[in-house]
């Protein structure tokens, strides 16, 4: 039951996401309570396996079937394994990206398998968590005369990518990519399209637009 749950027939084009930071979400389950395996006595890493071609596998919020699903994610992604409870097809795990990326959460045991450490990432801009940093083309409604966001990009060899996009005001603005594709973020509408090697976001109607060049996914 948990495997046909969990494997999704194919990729949707829209995710109920959550987009936060591993601290964040981390924080929100700070209250909850599991019989939890010590990771320790467990692989380091797990690889997604065993899922139908063109399926994938839900990454949830919290060790249940029925909690909010935070991403969608393909076979031979590479995990780390920060514990796991229950067992057999029951068993969930823990897990986050090894590579920095801002999404952890839970995945059913069923889909599992250890796996060594992930390839080498990119380089890191020095004294940042970042792979790229620069500026991006943007236009912000409620700051007009803008027309450039600074932003750091951290990228994941699976195709995952997250653009961190600083706001004038010292906010961020999160943008998750999959495939180049971006993924509407968290109490935003979203629309966006394609121009040669550029995706142009625009957020909330035009509340605010941005437009990301395919070099900044590592191209």
């Amino acid at each position: 039951m948990a495997r046909a749950r969990e494997a999704g027939a194919c990729m949707v084009s829209h995710y109920t996401t959550r987009p936060v930071l591993i601290a964040s979400l981390l924080a929100s389950l700070s209250g909850v309570s599991f019989a939890q395996d010590d990771a320790a006595s467990g692989p380091d890493f797990w690889a997604v396996t065993g899922l139908k071609p063109g399926s994938s596998l839900n990454v949830r919020v919290s060790p249940s079937s029925s909690t909010d699903i935070a991403l969608q994610i393909s076979e031979g992604t590479i995990l780390r394994n920060l514990g796991c409870e229950g067992k057999g097809d029951a068993r969930w795990c823990r897990v986050e990206f090894p590579d920095g990326l801002a999404i952890a959460g839970w995945v059913s045991g069923a889909y599992l398998r250890e796996s060594g450490a992930p390839p080498d990432a990119d380089a890191l801009v020095a004294g940042t968590r970042y792979n790229a940093t620069g500026t991006l083309p943007c236009i912000l409604i409620d700051y007009p005369g803008t027309t450039e966001c600074p932003f750091g990009v951290i990228r994941a060899p699976t195709g995952l990518a997250s653009v961190f996009i600083t706001l004038p005001d010292g906010s961020e603005r999160l943008i998750e990519f999959r495939e180049k594709a971006p993924l509407t973020p968290t109490g935003t509408t979203m629309t966006s399209s394609r121009n040669d090697d550029l995706t142009t976001v625009v957020l909330d109607g035009g509340k605010e637009t941005y437009t990301i060049a395919d070099v900044v996914f590592g191209d």
